[in-house]
């Protein structure tokens, strides 16, 4: 017993000598909010980003929080409420009412869209469908910057009958079908087709289909001329200097990006489509399925599984939007019901290289979805 308690007293000894030689160290594990929070103060503080995020797993948010200026005339902070052009992400609400539009029978996605609007031209609306136009493989003619369209203050540009000329003019740039080619053309035509089915504006539509029953307060369809509370403004960077974003009429993009939101309504968005409150479970896996051979684009969503570090391959629904100084993007991962909201007013916000695990949101990704 004695040789027993010499060896413990001994043992105890080293242990008391080793632990004042190397220090004593105090074994600490970072949460997942503390790494997110760490990732996304480094990406601020490069000057890469600017905006409002908010970061939830399994239908609950984890993270939220906001960086930089909404307004550098009047040193403005962003908020988690401030509100910020969403751009593209528009479309995801147009292929949402699409959707609702064909499980109520009113719309065929293999129908020509000659069917919905007679008015367009024969040799181009009888060889497009409507899905052609929610994947992007129309073969429309673009709405480019160079055309001046974005630009043009004519206080009858936005009518119907003129916005379907402008849009249905031109020959198809390829078959239809055949070839993925990003256009907003492509979604201010179904924005055309879906007040042409229901007789109703889209902006109406879109409120009480979507905004009112979900009660979306700080989102709508911008306009140039509007006032909107807490609205940021938009900046470029550029030669060590920070400029005001280049003139553009935002609702000339109508139907393609012309709303504005904050991250708690997109994540109340997201939810609704995690729990099929818009649109049964059958039709919105059909509009968020994957379609490889066109690169992975959906029914007005990217759709794909990314590989994170520890091997897993989750599905992702994305949705980004870009319009001049405002970056944003929306990914959902359904299986774990989680969400990462990135809304930024500053164009040097990269956010649209997730697929190649490189970037802010990747990041963020791959911390929120380890085990």
């Amino acid at each position: 017993m004695q040789t027993s308690n010499r060896a413990v007293r001994l043992l105890l000894a080293c242990l008391l000598v080793l632990t004042g030689f190397f220090g004593v160290q105090t074994v600490y594990a970072e949460t997942k909010t503390e790494a997110i929070e760490r990732i996304v103060r480094r990406y601020h503080e490069k000057g890469q980003f600017d905006g409002a995020l908010l970061v939830a797993d399994r239908g609950r948010v984890v993270y939220k929080s906001a960086y930089g200026l909404a307004n550098r005339s009047w040193n403005i902070d962003n908020g988690t409420d401030t509100r910020f052009k969403i751009a593209s992400i528009t479309k995801q609400f147009t292929a949402l009412l699409v959707m609702q539009r064909v499980a109520e029978g009113r719309v065929k996605l293999d129908s020509p869209i000659s069917t919905y609007l007679p008015d367009c031209p024969a040799e181009i609306a009888d060889k497009i469908t409507v899905r052609q136009l929610l994947t992007h493989t129309s073969g429309l003619p673009t709405l480019d910057d160079e055309s001046g369209y974005y630009q043009n203050q004519a206080p009858d540009l936005l009518k119907p009958d003129r916005l379907l000329k402008t849009v249905c003019t031109g020959s198809l740039q390829q078959t239809p079908g055949t070839k993925f080619n990003y256009n907003n053309a492509d979604f201010i035509l179904l924005g055309l087709l879906l007040e042409k089915v229901t007789g109703k504006p889209y902006e109406q539509l879109l409120t009480e289909k979507i905004l009112q029953p979900l009660q979306l307060k700080n989102s709508g369809l911008a306009t140039q001329e509007a006032v909107i509370g807490k609205q940021a403004s938009g900046y470029l960077f550029e030669n060590g200097v920070y400029r005001n974003e280049p003139y553009f009429r935002i609702q000339n993009f109508y139907a393609a990006g012309a709303m504005y939101s904050t991250v708690d309504d997109l994540f109340v968005w997201n939810r609704a489509l995690d729990t099929y409150r818009l649109l049964s479970r059958e039709y919105t896996e059909a509009m968020f399925a994957p379609l490889p051979s066109l690169g992975f684009v959906a029914l007005g969503s990217w759709a794909y599984r990314l590989e994170l570090p520890t091997g897993e391959k989750p599905l992702l629904i994305e949705r980004q939007g870009s319009t001049g100084g405002f970056h944003s993007l929306n990914i959902r991962v359904p299986e774990r019901e989680a969400s990462l909201i990135i809304l930024s007013n500053l164009d040097t916000s990269e956010l649209y290289n997730t697929y190649t695990k490189t970037g802010l949101p990747y990041e963020l990704l791959a911390v929120l979805l380890a085990k």
